[in-house]
């Protein structure tokens, strides 16, 4: 046989060595290299070359309850970090919050790390999130905004910070307190409570934060809800689209100015817009959707954790 048949050869199962070791065997290149004797960089060119000439190929199976394709298309519209579109079965609205809470508490699970600190909001979905969360790295949990009034009793922004600090074994920094008072001056007293002065600290000192989003109506937002009737009626007059927190955006994403800043025991907009890392959780459908796009192009989420049906129509809003 010609030696250049013979050398070919040669080469050809080297590569196909090569490519085993490395990719099914988890095989370094300096072992590979060590063992061919042949150079790390040789190893690295019949790699490549594997590749090209198909003798390696790949094919990455993305999981069933994620639409990776929407996922990356509304990170990439609205300039998130990471978006999760996760795909689940359609049925009634509390149906849909539900299990859109059940399936981003595995995501949330993975993205808490050993010694942060993470403040909490309030909201149905963050419940349903709260009480499907498997064991998390410990972490000490800060609840971001008072207690709002709600006909559901078994939710309230205490509880959840206090569940979720169970699941990571960790302390919890509770806001005993109203989140919206009838003045500025009751606030500021408050605020200047130590107990309450302890927690309203560390909100400058957060790592993370897991937030929802309101949309500007009643029936849409606990907050709305929970105002009197005057101040509500001047915030939706002012363009009041969305909230997250205490915080009320315009449909351009724009803090909405009003009287609500100063009667509000909650993380302030500049001190949400300082924490590294928020991840929104809301689905909602079509009627939620235009204060999702608000808050994303508010810049204060960096992730957003939604369903399918949300996404699809975030995806036709004009930008």
């Amino acid at each position: 046989m010609p030696r250049g048949m013979v050398r070919s050869a040669l080469d050809s199962m080297n590569m196909v060595v090569a490519a085993r070791r490395h990719y099914l065997e988890k095989a370094t290149k300096s072992e590979i290299a060590d063992e061919l004797g042949v150079s790390r960089f040789k190893v690295a060119r019949m790699l490549d070359e594997a590749v090209e000439r198909g003798i390696v190929t790949f094919e990455i199976h993305s999981p069933t309850d994620v639409d990776l394709d929407l996922s990356l298309a509304i990170a990439s519209a609205y300039g998130l970090r990471q978006a999760l579109v996760l795909t689940l079965p359609d049925g009634p609205e509390d149906f849909r919050r539900a299990q859109l809470g059940r399936a981003s508490a595995a995501a949330l699970g993975s993205l808490i790390e050993e010694g942060d600190v993470v403040g909490v909001a309030w909201g149905r979905t963050l419940h349903a999130m709260v009480t499907s969360l498997p064991p998390l790295a410990r972490c000490t949990v800060v609840q971001v905004v008072g207690s709002i009034p709600t006909s559901d009793l078994s939710v309230s922004s205490l509880d959840l910070a206090r569940t979720m600090a169970e699941r990571a074994d960790g302390e919890v920094r509770a806001l005993q307190v109203p989140m919206v008072v009838d003045s500025a001056q009751t606030a500021s007293r408050l605020r200047d409570d130590p107990f309450v002065a302890a927690t309203v600290d560390c909100f400058d000192h957060l790592d993370r934060a897991i937030v929802s989003v309101g949309a500007w109506r009643e029936d849409q937002s606990a907050l709305a809800a929970a105002l009197p009737v005057d101040l509500r009626q001047s915030i939706v007059a002012a363009g009041a689209c969305a909230d997250i927190c205490s915080t009320v955006l315009d449909a351009d994403g724009r803090p909405v100015a009003s009287d609500l800043v100063d009667r509000s025991i909650s993380i302030t907009t500049d001190q949400l817009r300082r924490v590294p890392d928020v991840t929104a959780i809301v689905g909602g459908g079509q009627e939620r959707a235009p204060a999702i796009h608000a808050a994303l192009r508010s810049g204060l989420v960096h992730r957003l954790i939604t369903d399918v049906h949300t996404a699809r129509v975030l995806a036709d809003l004009p930008r």
